[in-house]
């Protein structure tokens, strides 16, 4: 099956995303990201999503802020009929799941990913100092 990620935030901190992955991983075909650049016109930015959406057979969605603008529109997207079956949406988005998720379905794991990226999203926040403590430190 054809899973595409897409990233989604304000400003460009998703380009900046998906430039990061690219820096770490190589090159990514199975990912794409949609700016929100402050003044940006909303319809336009919602129709470049359900573009994306439709252009693949699934699609999983990583947001930066739950409620925040970009989330709002996916919402909207999600709630429509020809594009809420293809459609999975985390939000909270930082590095480590965006690596972890983009590895995975180049490496041909689908399954369940979303919950891979809520995993490695939480797995990705760690306090050095408890760490080092539970490391003996």
């Amino acid at each position: 099956m054809d899973i595409y990620i897409l990233l989604l935030s304000h400003g460009n901190l998703a380009k900046e995303m998906y430039q990061t992955a690219e820096l770490i991983l190589g090159n990514i075909e199975n990912a794409g990201y949609v700016t929100l650049p402050s003044g940006t016109d909303l319809t336009n930015y919602k129709n470049e999503i359900i573009s994306k959406v439709k252009e693949h057979d699934k699609v999983l969605i990583l947001t930066d802020l739950f409620g925040g603008s970009p989330f709002m529109i996916t919402s909207q997207v999600f709630g429509q009929k020809e594009t809420a079956e293809k459609m999975e949406i985390v939000t909270g988005m930082n590095l480590p799941m965006v690596l972890e998720v983009v590895s995975q379905v180049q490496n041909g794991n689908t399954e369940n990913i979303e919950d891979v990226a809520k995993i490695a999203g939480q797995n990705g926040i760690i306090n050095l100092r408890k760490k080092l403590g539970e490391l003996g430190g």
